[in-house]
């Protein structure tokens, strides 16, 4: 959610895919913490409990494989586009419909100027094709309906609910619901006061960590002191 909030406030607003996909990301995080805390309460039941919980958590790992990837496909399209000296690597990796709608929402950002309503929606549908494992889902599904949990699920975690959710934000404007976003306690309190000054703490931090994780596998390689002697 602060990785896409911040491809939303990074091109001012233009990329409006982006702060659904963040608000859905939270919606799915409350709903899946909802639906563990229905499965607690069924203690009478403890072998149904337990086909519920492995199929809750099967499905909360595929989700979270789909989130993952559809944020990293995003964040890097966005990425490529904007980076003069990365655009033949944009031309490879990009479709041209999604190259084209991503360089006119950084024009209108360098700009200044307002992103036209079609070139938003553009920019929409285009991020929408990012990439999902759809068998993994499905699997995932198909186990959460054997168990009691499916009307619930699909009542919460559904496409048609999740979909009909983002059509209710639309409607009240985006403006209000990035202030939402920025408000809501499931985030870091540092993310609240800051939401830019946290994300690029975050991309220091995970930078650190890649480079000790280096540090560390070259540690274990064979012969490694010696050849650093």
């Amino acid at each position: 959610a602060i990785v896409l909030h911040h491809l939303y406030d990074h091109s001012r607003g233009s990329h409006e895919w982006a702060l659904a996909e963040a608000r859905r990301q939270l919606r799915i995080a409350r709903a899946l913490a909802a639906l563990d805390r229905r499965i607690e309460r069924w203690g009478w039941l403890m072998p149904a409990r337990e086909a519920a919980a492995a199929a809750l958590k099967q499905l909360a790992e595929a989700i979270g494989v789909a989130s993952r990837a559809r944020c990293a496909a995003a964040y890097r399209a966005y990425r490529l586009s904007a980076a003069p000296a990365l655009q033949g690597e944009a031309q490879r990796r990009l479709s041209p419909e999604m190259l084209g709608a991503l360089q006119r929402c950084h024009d209108a950002r360098r700009s200044g100027g307002a992103i036209g309503a079609d070139d938003v929606r553009d920019l929409w549908e285009c991020s929408e094709q990012l990439a999902i494992d759809h068998d993994e889902l499905n699997a995932a599904w198909a186990a959460i309906e054997l168990t009691g949990l499916g009307r619930p699920a699909r009542r919460l975690l559904g496409e048609h609910a999740l979909e009909r959710a983002c059509a209710r934000d639309r409607k009240r404007g985006w403006g209000k619901i990035e202030r939402e976003l920025r408000n809501d306690p499931l985030l870091p309190r540092s993310f609240r006061a800051n939401p830019a000054q946290h994300f690029y703490a975050l991309q220091l931090a995970l930078a650190d960590r890649r480079r000790q994780q280096w540090r560390e596998a070259c540690d274990r390689e064979p012969d490694a002191f010696e050849l650093a002697a």
